[in-house]
């Protein structure tokens, strides 16, 4: 077969957390989603490919597009085409939908068809070339707003399972299990497994994870997009005869830091990222030095969370052992001033620090 990109849940959008607006006018987040859209045609390019498929949400806002988030994303699918020789499949998420199931009317990713993108609205299927003997083509299915329609809808199709067999499946659904803590919608790994396709992948849900192993996968968000999507794992596919390859975002990640953190952990996870931390009773003066310290170690933006939690006797600072940056600074300076067992001077400083406090 030949080898394609598969990504999803992109969600163009003017992002207004810890973005800006540059010099041509577009928002800077949405230009990393683009570059990292790019990445993946580059890919797939490299794996020998010339096409790759969306499993839905293009688009963020439900029913409507902005001007400045149409014309960018226009005009670098276009451009990826016109570099790099790779057009797209677009699959309509519930995002990308005014209605609550596909049309061509009230589907904003009809804007984007064009001789380098194909859209649909229905079940459609893409005859791969060449045909091999183990995958004839890829089939797509939009977002269905009720889990049991989508179920009943598979009997419409009328493949019979020699016919699954030799085809992959994209859809746009709600797997159980994909992410931790979210309700079941009962349409599960195993069901979709049970259908017979070569291979079952899904969007909707914004985390990357292989649920069947070797048959069905939700395909997880390109990027990470708010704090909702902490901890997920977010990248695309190459979809090949040598089998299925995850790639992680380059774009930045919204992530948690905690007290327990060590400080080189913590370092590494502010560099080049949104961070968020939590702290008690923090005064003004101790926040600005909490996010200027994570922002010294790379964080692209900082979201410092005060809880105000009733004092009994004596009055204490912030519980993140008087900052996340005091740690972090204190062992820089020791690192710094050329110590002997500067890691060990280090830990009995932070030990002494955090029993003033």
């Amino acid at each position: 077969m030949t080898p394609y990109g598969l990504l999803s849940d992109t969600h163009c959008h003017n992002w207004s957390a810890f973005a800006q607006t540059d010099d041509d006018l577009i928002n800077t987040r949405l230009v990393m989603i683009l570059d990292e859209i790019e990445r993946c045609a580059i890919e797939t390019k490299k794996a020998g490919g010339n096409t790759v498929y969306h499993g839905g949400d293009l688009f963020h806002v439900r029913g409507s597009i902005e001007p400045s988030v149409l014309n960018p994303t226009r005009a670098r699918f276009e451009h990826i085409y016109r570099q790099h020789g790779v057009k797209f499949r677009l699959l309509p998420g519930n995002h990308d939908l005014e209605h609550k199931h596909s049309n061509a009317v009230g589907n904003s990713v009809e804007a984007m068809r064009g001789e380098w993108v194909e859209v649909n609205h229905g079940p459609t299927f893409y005859p791969e070339h060449p045909v091999t003997a183990t995958l004839e083509g890829v089939q797509m299915v939009p977002w269905v707003e009720r889990v049991q329609d989508f179920k009943d809808n598979i009997e419409t199709w009328g493949l019979d399972r020699a016919c699954r067999a030799k085809r992959d499946l994209i859809i746009h659904a709600p797997i159980d299990g994909v992410i931790e803590g979210l309700p079941d919608h009962g349409l599960t790994g195993e069901w979709l497994a049970e259908l017979g396709f070569k291979r079952v992948f899904s969007g909707h849900y914004h985390n990357h994870k292989e649920i069947i192993p070797g048959k069905v996968w939700s395909i997880g968000a390109l990027t990470h997009q708010t704090w909702g999507d902490v901890g997920s794992k977010a990248g695309f596919l190459i979809v090949s005869d040598a089998g299925v390859k995850w790639h992680s975002t380059h774009a930045p990640q919204f992530v948690d830091i905690d007290a327990s953190m060590d400080p080189s952990e913590v370092s590494l996870r502010c560099d080049g990222n949104y961070v968020r931390v939590k702290v008690q009773n923090a005064k003004p003066s101790e926040v600005s030095a909490i996010r200027d310290g994570l922002m010294k170690h790379g964080a692209l933006g900082v979201n410092v969370n005060v809880v105000k939690v009733p004092v009994t006797g004596r009055p204490t600072v912030s519980t993140v052992k008087a900052g996340a940056s005091v740690e972090v600074q204190v062992t820089d300076y020791i690192k710094s001033a050329g110590f002997e067992h500067a890691e060990l001077v280090a830990q009995a400083a932070i030990n002494v620090l955090a029993e003033a406090v």
